[in-house]
């Protein structure tokens, strides 16, 4: 357990100083992309770095990657070696199996709590013809799991990995998990993020939401894999929904629920549910190794 709570030290420092190289690293990353699209779009015109899935994803998500390593050299070497001690060298450093898959069996449950819950109110339909589908969806699913895996690592290394404990080095716990947060729901929108805080208000909510729980487990255990498999758990089940149609939803659904789950107005109120439960979980953790 990390020192989350009885942490006694004050960080004071100009935004400035602290964001100055998450802006100038930002400008590298616009100036790369507008390099780099007209050259893809010359091979294939097709092609995007900002597709949601295949090629452009993989590529787009490269580029962040190195740009994290290019940002990781403006800090001390100190915290570069923690960086990728954090993100990478657990692999093969830390027993990570048994608590990841941990994490993506109980957040995956909730996922799929919140699709039952949906099907008994009459939300949303349960199609178990669909459920045909399965066997010979088998060996899609399993690569499903990969890039979910590989999806839940690099956004866990870009947000909770290095941008947290960058802002941790200047700012307070709470306040570099706030702008974590806010700096992962609005990546979400590369084309036009100030919608998620305007017409997408409540996609922006629930990722913030989302990104502040994984955020608060990245800061109290320090350990890349908890939030990975969080977020693989989560982000699984909509990958298993997407590939085999278990549900169908209504034309008319209430204000409250979306088929985006991370839009509903009762999965807000459950990720805040969960923050104050792992807010207590960690107290509690804490009170008792110094009883």
């Amino acid at each position: 357990m990390s020192n989350f709570f009885t942490s006694t030290s004050t960080r004071h420092t100009s935004l400035l100083k602290v964001t100055g190289p998450v802006v100038i690293s930002a400008f590298s990353i616009f100036v790369t992309f507008c390099v780099l699209q007209p050259l893809a779009c010359w091979l294939d015109p097709s092609f995007t770095l900002l597709a949601n899935r295949s090629v452009g994803k993989i590529a787009f998500t490269i580029m962040i990657l190195l740009h994290i390593l290019l940002l990781a050299t403006t800090t001390p070497r100190a915290f570069f070696d923690r960086l990728v001690a954090t993100n990478i060298l657990f692999f093969v450093r830390e027993r990570w199996l048994k608590p990841f898959f941990t994490l993506f069996a109980l957040f995956a449950g909730l996922h799929t709590i919140a699709v039952g819950v949906m099907v008994y109110g009459g939300y949303v339909t349960f199609n178990p013809s669909a459920a045909y589908r399965l066997i010979p969806m088998i060996p899609n699913l399993l690569w499903g799991f990969v890039a979910t895996f590989l999806l839940a690592w690099t956004e866990e290394f870009m947000f909770r990995g290095t941008l947290y404990p960058f802002f941790a080095q200047r700012f307070t716990p709470l306040a570099s998990i706030t702008l974590t947060s806010l700096i992962f729901a609005l990546a979400h929108d590369l084309t036009n993020p100030l919608s998620l805080v305007t017409t997408q208000w409540r996609l922006g909510l629930g990722l913030f939401l989302l990104g502040f729980m994984l955020n608060l487990l990245f800061a109290i255990t320090n350990k890349l894999y908890i939030g990975m498999g969080a977020h693989a758990g989560l982000v699984f089940i909509k990958v298993l929904l997407r590939r085999i149609p278990f549900i169908a939803i209504p034309t008319t659904i209430p204000w409250w629920f979306s088929p985006d789950l991370r839009q509903s107005i009762i999965i807000h109120i459950l990720f805040a549910l969960a923050i104050v439960g792992i807010l207590l979980w960690a107290w509690c953790s804490t009170k008792n190794s110094h009883s």
